[in-house]
């Protein structure tokens, strides 16, 4: 079955646990989903998948964090729509969180609830 109206999500999450959470959740709403460990890998991916919703932990291998990675993909599309991911609310996570206005902070233990409401949006 080829559904050319498939949403398409990008999870950028180091933590394996918290990245097959994500990926088996997206996958049973439906989704196209892509994966990335580090900043660096998701921007790439980003560029040629171009996804409705980018997940993003703020806490990434590589030089960028999910602020970071968050901001050069709205370059790619200003229309994509954001969940920063976090364990812990840090002073750099919230200095960072300022640069990109509006996007929502989802702490983990993952509230689905919640994130159903902040990915499902239109």
């Amino acid at each position: 079955m080829h559904n050319s109206h498939m949403r398409r999500v990008l999870i950028v999450e180091d933590e394996s646990d918290a990245l097959e959470i994500l990926q088996g959740w997206t996958t049973k709403l439906g989704w196209v989903v892509r994966t990335a460990r580090s900043g660096q890998a998701a921007v790439e991916i980003g560029k040629s998948f171009k996804p409705e919703v980018l997940i993003t932990d703020y806490f990434l291998q590589g030089e960028l964090n999910g602020v970071d990675v968050i901001e050069q993909l709205r370059l790619v599309d200003g229309k994509v729509r954001c969940v920063l991911v976090t364990g812990l609310l840090q002073t750099a996570l919230l200095e960072g969180v300022r640069r990109i206005h509006g996007v929502p902070i989802l702490t983990k233990p993952f509230d689905f609830r919640r994130l159903s409401t902040l990915i499902l949006a239109s």
